[in-house]
């Protein structure tokens, strides 16, 4: 059996330890009743641990929850907590009745024999492509959970718009979901949603702008670039004049602190739509 290990950096109670790793109060309570290795010896109940002191947390193996397909992983990172892949666009995450993002993950656990649900912390479009974080345990799960929560994990896009758009600027905007039209649209009853945009390159038709989400909100870019009437190119839901298999925005950019370690970690990824960038004069 697998084990998360945790070093205590201070004197500090196990449940303290636990509860600073994001390990939940419920699983705490297990954790320490069943008993932990504690220095390699096994301990039963809360106790006083001291600078130094290695706590293992077991990690018990899971049916996988998805069908196996085979298909190809763009690997970017892997270690014991996570997995950092690549997603091309033109695939949804977990979609019924069709071959999607979480079956291929599902392979390559199976292939890797990783017996653990899948577990995706972030979630991209059908037709965005970029970073996806996966976690292989529970406890992985909550603590990125957490840090998007916490606003402590950076993710970062790039996108192509209609029009010469200048900017360098955090947009605030409210959205509502319009279930008849299934968009999201901006209103003053709705959920505020906060984006930095950076113009990269712009001429007169087009530009290549950053974004970085400071709130985690279904389509927030997608509805925010609409709202500054400048959508994304191929993005027909919010406004796009252009009909592509695809639209042109890209996860390349997810910063944050390793679960255990703490190790500052910066993961890019090129966006695969360098040849829209060359027709547009934005390469």
């Amino acid at each position: 059996m697998s084990t998360i290990k945790l070093i205590s950096k201070k004197e500090i109670s196990l449940k303290e330890l636990l509860k600073e790793n994001y390990i939940s109060k419920r699983a705490s309570i297990k954790l320490i009743n069943k008993g932990l290795l504690i220095n390699g010896e096994i301990s039963f109940g809360n106790r006083k641990l001291k600078v130094g002191d290695t706590v293992e947390i077991p990690i018990t193996e899971e049916n996988i929850d998805y069908e196996p397909i085979k298909g190809k992983l763009d690997i970017l990172y892997e270690d014991d907590q996570i997995i950092i892949i690549n997603k091309a666009s033109g695939i949804t995450m977990n979609s019924k009745n069709q071959v999607n993002l979480s079956n291929i993950i599902a392979y390559y656990f199976v292939k890797n024999n990783i017996n653990r649900k899948i577990r995706l912390i972030n979630r991209l479009d059908m037709n965005t492509s970029g970073i996806m974080l996966i976690a292989k345990n529970k406890y992985a799960q909550s603590y990125y959970q957490k840090e998007i929560e916490n606003n402590r994990l950076v993710k970062k896009y790039l996108a192509i718009v209609e029009g010469k758009l200048e900017i360098n600027e955090k947009v605030k905007i409210n959205i509502t979901y319009d279930k008849d039209n299934k968009f999201y649209y901006h209103s003053q009853k709705g959920i505020e949603a906060v984006t930095i945009f950076n113009t990269i390159k712009a001429n007169d038709k087009y530009s290549l702008v950053e974004a970085n989400i400071l709130t985690g909100k279904t389509h927030q870019i997608r509805a925010s670039l609409r709202h500054l009437k400048h959508p994304i190119i191929g993005d027909y839901l919010y406004g796009s004049k252009y009909e592509l298999d695809r639209f042109l925005l890209h996860s390349y950019y997810l910063e944050f602190r390793e679960f255990i370690t703490g190790q500052e970690m910066i993961i890019k990824s090129k966006p695969d739509f360098e040849k829209y960038m060359k027709k547009l004069g934005l390469s």
